[in-house]
């Protein structure tokens, strides 16, 4: 027997979901196991599709502190990183993946996705962001690394 409905020949094309941080987070629900947030390495930024512009990973594990293992080209900030890791605690301020980034203890405290939005300076002009940080965790259940997305538009 199958759970699954054929859609009729004539139905409309499924809608896509218009807000990045919904998409990000479907994503990552369809990589958990039961309940538990998905493993290191079973999600990259590149499981994220066309949104991949949008999404970076932060690797928690790194000696020298959490930094950026991946960071989508809408994200990225003139001359950074210049050389060496691209440690979160080194984002700059004025940047939205600087103000994002820097959110990564309360997605290690709480265990579970986490979206914020507001009003930010980003490369000079004020943006209105949406943001979504989600947990990825080692084989011992402990919070490894991020899986995060972030856009916005221009404020007058």
């Amino acid at each position: 027997m199958s759970l699954v409905t054929p859609l009729a020949a004539n139905s409309p094309a499924p809608v896509r979901e218009k807000r990045l941080v919904l998409r990000v987070l479907e994503t990552w629900r369809q990589a958990c196991q039961d309940d538990l947030p998905p493993r290191l390495g079973s999600l990259t930024a590149t499981d994220t599709g066309d949104d991949v512009g949008h999404v970076f990973m932060i690797d928690l594990l790194d000696q020298a502190g959490p930094r950026f293992t991946s960071i989508g080209e809408a994200l990225r900030v003139d001359g950074w990183p210049a050389d060496g890791p691209a440690l979160v605690a080194a984002c700059p301020d004025h940047s939205v993946i600087g103000l994002v980034g820097r959110c990564w203890p309360e997605i290690v405290d709480r265990g579970v996705p986490v979206t914020r939005g507001g009003v930010a300076p980003n490369n000079g002009i004020s943006v209105l962001y949406r943001s979504i940080m989600a947990p990825l965790v080692d084989e011992s259940g402990q919070v490894a690394a991020i899986l995060g997305a972030a856009n916005w538009r221009a404020v007058s």
